[in-house]
């Protein structure tokens, strides 16, 4: 999948436990409209889900590999970037 130039990348794989989940959320608060932020994580987030869909985001986990999850959000109700998602 090729991913929009306009996208926010985020790496916070050697992140602490908690800083990344505060990091991804602030950053898709700040996501514009047409946006995706791209976050690199060691695991799949579970716990985040539900804070993102609380938040009006939604979300897709693209590539999971040992020690690595990446993760695209973006605003729901975006159609021009969930079609992009697929």
């Amino acid at each position: 999948m090729a991913i929009g130039a306009t996208d926010l990348d985020l790496d916070v794989r050697d992140l602490p436990p908690c800083e990344p989940m505060e990091r991804i959320l602030a950053s898709s608060d700040r996501l514009l409209p047409g946006q995706r932020l791209r976050a690199l994580i060691s695991r799949e987030p579970l716990p985040l889900f539900p804070m993102l869909q609380q938040r009006g985001f939604n979300w897709r986990v693209v590539e999971v590999a040992e020690g690595r999850c990446e993760l695209l959000v973006w605003r729901a109700g975006d159609l021009q970037v969930a079609v992009g998602s697929e």
